[in-house]
């Protein structure tokens, strides 16, 4: 039976021997104290769309036919006379109200979501899908590692992005926890704290201070900086310690954290990490800064309102747990 004419039969199954009652009309009022009634398939059907952004790719994501997405948002438009999807040449984009239902069914979903987890994990044995954001491999693995040995039926995926990337996915609801270095989070989280690093300088090991334990702010004015993409914490901090200090950093090279250290063997100037992330290399020399105190601190957080989701409760606990061994 396809899930088009599964929902309409669903419709209209006897519940203790009674019909459910029949969805009104656009612009008849339902009954007073009735439950308020919309076919969940067709919202799914709609949430997949806006999702995935195609009829073809929502129909992978559902595991149905693209016949019956089809069908199931058209009726759902139908239902309600109103438009929610806009087919233009250049692909399918969603109505000012299409983007207002979406804000709704993510929610919808997500809470579908825990209702799930929570049957899951009603037995013994913890299960489900963790969806972890990390700034650094540093700081997330070894988490990580102690979580999949409490929890080993929880699946997992990591993304590895800057601070201020983690922080907006964890609000858009992309991933569930994430490992973060942020001096100003974002009220919306529950954050336990990690560990504090130094952020620190380092140079080519032809450079005239590569013998040196490290630099003052001041000799900065002049030299040739390779930053971190904006969002990244340690160049927040950086920044704003320079600031402090009135110099104007010159910025020869922005690039992502992978390319720091080619930038800098490749002559491009002095590179910025933190004392726990420098790898040392023959190529290159750490310079720490001697006359300011700079650092990061390092935090896991989740959403408030998601911290009972039962996979995101057992993440906190665990990285509780961890963060304490770790200081000890």
């Amino acid at each position: 039976m396809s899930e088009a004419v599964s929902d309409a039969v669903s419709d209209t199954v006897a519940d203790e021997g009674t019909s459910r009652p029949k969805p009104a009309l656009r612009g008849t009022p339902t009954r007073p104290n009735a439950l308020p009634y919309v076919s969940f398939n067709q919202l799914r059907s709609f949430h997949a769309v806006a999702v995935a952004g195609s009829i073809t790719a929502a129909a992978s994501l559902l595991h149905v036919s693209q016949p019956t997405v089809t069908i199931q948002l058209r009726q759902l438009e139908a239902h309600y006379g109103v438009e929610l999807v806009r087919r233009t040449p250049r692909g399918i984009r969603l109505s000012e109200l299409g983007e207002s239902l979406f804000t709704i069914t993510k929610q919808l979903f997500a809470l579908e979501g825990e209702a799930v987890e929570l049957l899951n994990s009603a037995g013994c044995t913890l299960r489900g899908e963790l969806r972890v954001g990390g700034v650094a491999p540093y700081f997330v693995m070894r988490l990580l590692s102690a979580f999949n040995k409490a929890h080993p039926s929880v699946t997992m995926t990591l993304l590895l992005d800057n601070s201020a990337t983690i922080i907006r996915k964890l609000v858009d609801q992309e991933i569930d926890v994430g490992i973060v270095g942020q001096t100003a989070l974002d009220s919306r989280l529950h954050a336990l704290p990690y560990s504090r690093q130094d952020v620190v300088l380092f140079c080519r090991d032809d450079h005239p201070w590569a013998g040196r334990q490290g630099v003052e702010l001041a000799e900065l004015a002049d030299e040739a900086l390779v930053l971190r993409e904006i969002g990244s914490t340690s160049r927040l901090m950086l920044e704003r310690a320079l600031q402090e200090h009135g110099i104007v950093p010159r910025v020869t090279l922005e690039v992502c954290r992978e390319g720091v250290r080619e930038a800098v063997v490749a002559g491009f100037g002095l590179g910025i990490t933190t004392d726990v992330e420098y790898v040392p290399d023959r190529r290159t020399r750490m310079l720490r800064i001697l006359d300011a105190d700079v650092f990061t601190e390092a935090f896991a957080v989740c959403l408030r309102d998601r911290r009972a989701v039962s996979v995101t409760r057992a993440f906190m606990t665990t990285a509780e747990e961890f963060f304490e061994r770790s200081r000890q």
